[in-house]
């Protein structure tokens, strides 16, 4: 069952209770209250039947027609008689007397007035001692009026009870389709996503906070999951980009070597050249398997930056001998550390930093630690020759080399694949560049 629906049946099945319920409550009260209407109104019938019947020899004429004429206008004679204290009939026109019980008469002896009724008539009687004697004056009503009152009440309520059945499922209906209405719009689109427009967000005009946290959340995951996507997507041009160049140079070295013979030096030249190339290849294996999560799940976990780059610059120097200077103006040590994963965040900033090495020609390099708007800012300035302004919105790309930089070996892949990492990492890296140089800033 849809949720549109199951909500329309809770609302009808919640309000057809609270209905029947307050339809029940409505219908005794009303009964209960017009039956102690019929009561309190024979009550006063019965008293002036008895002062009509018995007291005739005490009032006068004028009084007596006065008494005769009021009881003519509310009760017939026919509902009216009188008991004597032997429960006799004493007096009055009630047709079938027998149908009262004497065990009735008896309690209005005792309780001076009471009630009863049958499924024709209301009773009530009133024990009045008199001069003569001792009687109980007994009348009754029709429940003709009452019945038809009450019959009248039943067929309300059902209609209002139905009438309101009908109104708040169509209403419940409606609030479920403007309720459903986003969610639908979300399906909407998801259906329309495929491999090329999957990293889309949703966007809805009109919503309220639960679907809007909903779609929030979405859209926060869709942009991990094209991360993520990029980085395989990345990774197979990388894969072939890499192995194709150390396989290639691989097969040109032995092909040369076995294409004449050679002396002992030159073949120690040429084994040297295959161990380069080979670590050439495990180097690239290795991060590739980085990349690929061969060698990490990319798990984040608590990382210090700075020993990161401490251990970054450590091989710098000692590999190429670079000149790097290191300025840490972070008072608060807490933003050092960082959610990542240490290897992936040293692959990304050893890109960097290692292009600001190669492309100054080993001048000096400073790495500037500082805080901004309580976040870490590590900042990478070197002395090179810069990146070409129509470079800068292409230098992030796969394979783009800037236009100057045709002297100085790469494969375009180091910053594209820093920049992957970097986002990953909600890292975010901001790069600016002059002939003076270049400054890269990671906002972390």
């Amino acid at each position: 069952m849809k949720l549109k629906h199951r909500l329309s049946l809770y609302s009808v099945v919640m309000f057809g209770v609270i209905m029947l319920v307050f339809s029940i409550v409505i219908y005794l009260s009303y009964y209960a209250q017009l039956e102690r209407k019929e009561q309190q109104s024979l009550e006063s019938k019965s008293l002036l039947a008895a002062i009509y019947y018995l007291e005739q020899d005490e009032l006068s004429f004028l009084e007596h027609t006065n008494v005769k004429n009021q009881l003519h206008r509310t009760i017939s004679r026919q509902h009216i008689v009188v008991f004597d204290s032997l429960n006799n009939v004493y007096n009055g026109d009630m047709r079938a007397p027998d149908e009262i019980p004497s065990s009735f008469i008896t309690d209005v002896r005792h309780m001076g007035n009471a009630f009863f009724k049958t499924d024709l008539f209301f009773y009530n009687g009133i024990f009045y001692p008199d001069n003569e004697g001792d009687f109980v004056v007994i009348t009754r009503e029709s429940r003709t009026e009452f019945n038809a009152q009450m019959s009248s009440l039943f067929h309300i309520l059902m209609a209002v009870f139905l009438f309101g059945i009908l109104f708040i499922f169509l209403f419940s209906q409606y609030l479920s389709y403007i309720a459903y209405q986003p969610i639908i719009k979300i399906i909407s689109q998801i259906k329309d996503r495929d491999s090329k427009n999957f990293n889309e967000p949703l966007s809805l005009t009109r919503t309220y906070t639960e679907i809007g946290d909903l779609v929030n959340t979405y859209n926060h995951f869709v942009k991990r999951i094209e991360k993520t996507f990029n980085v395989q997507k990345n990774f197979i041009d990388y894969v072939s980009h890499e192995l194709r160049t150390p396989i290639t140079a691989l097969l040109g070295t032995l092909e040369v070597t076995k294409s004449k013979p050679r002396s002992v030096e030159e073949y120690e030249r040429a084994i040297t050249q295959l161990r380069q190339y080979t670590l050439d290849l495990q180097t690239t294996l290795d991060q590739m398997m980085l990349l690929s999560g061969a060698k990490t799940n990319f798990e984040l976990q608590p990382t210090r930056v700075d020993e990161v780059l401490w251990q970054l610059v450590e091989n710098m120097v000692l590999y190429h001998r670079a000149h790097i200077d290191v300025d840490l103006q972070v008072e608060n040590n807490a933003l050092l550390t960082v959610e990542g994963n240490d290897k992936l965040l040293e692959l990304a900033i050893g890109n960097v930093l290692e292009n600001a090495i190669k492309y100054s020609n080993n001048k000096m390099v400073k790495v500037m630690f500082r805080e901004q708007g309580n976040k870490l800012v590590v900042s990478i300035i070197d002395q090179g020759i810069g990146i070409p302004q129509q470079d800068l919105q292409h230098i992030r790309q796969n394979f783009y080399r800037g236009h100057n930089t045709q002297k100085y070996q790469g494969k375009g892949i180091g910053l594209s694949m820093a920049n992957i990492i970097f986002s990953l990492h909600q890292v975010e890296m901001e790069i600016s560049s002059s002939t003076q140089g270049t400054i890269v800033h990671l906002h972390f």
